[in-house]
């Protein structure tokens, strides 16, 4: 069965079972969700073959777009990486025992560490950020740009809502 299918099937079930819930937001979710899984998946296989996964490309990517000289403690990269720092360290480490990243001492914090992209580093996030393009645009390659423009603020729209509500709630 495809994704779409699985989804038609799951939503049908459930305003079978529920006819009392209204299940459009999970309709909606569930295809948003599948399409994500879907296109990191694709990105997984064809990052794996530099021999690095989605999450550590994602912190090439935070140094790699912050500047040639950058320097960033992991809190930050985190951050922008939208990571707990828990879940950054091995990561880190990865990274560092590859060649491509290395850390410092921060010296306005010596409890602190600074990461900098190796040049080694930066050819692999380069390519990766090349090879995520190209299959983020071949997915889409089939919708209009108007559609493409009115999902774009659909979306943004959405994100920020929910977001907000995060911050509320935090």
């Amino acid at each position: 069965m495809t994704a779409n299918e699985i989804i038609d099937d799951t939503i049908a079930t459930w305003r079978d079972s529920r006819p009392d819930i209204d299940v459009t937001g999970m309709d909606l979710i569930l295809r948003m969700t599948s399409l994500v899984r879907l296109s990191a998946a694709r990105i997984h296989e064809q990052l794996s073959e530099y021999g690095i996964t989605l999450s550590e490309f994602d912190v090439l990517a935070t140094l790699r777009r912050s500047g040639a000289r950058a320097e960033l403690t992991p809190s930050h990269i985190a951050e922008v990486g939208m990571v707990k720092p828990s879940g950054l360290s091995h990561r880190l480490a990865r990274l560092e025992r590859a060649g491509l990243v290395s850390r410092s001492v921060d010296p306005d914090d010596r409890r602190s560490s600074l990461i900098r992209i190796t040049p080694a580093g930066r050819r692999i996030a380069d390519r990766g950020i090349e090879l995520i393009a190209d299959a983020h645009n071949q997915l889409i390659s089939n919708v209009s740009a108007t559609d493409r423009r009115v999902l774009g603020r659909l979306l943004t729209t959405l994100v920020d809502e929910v977001d907000a509500e995060v911050e509320v709630g935090a």
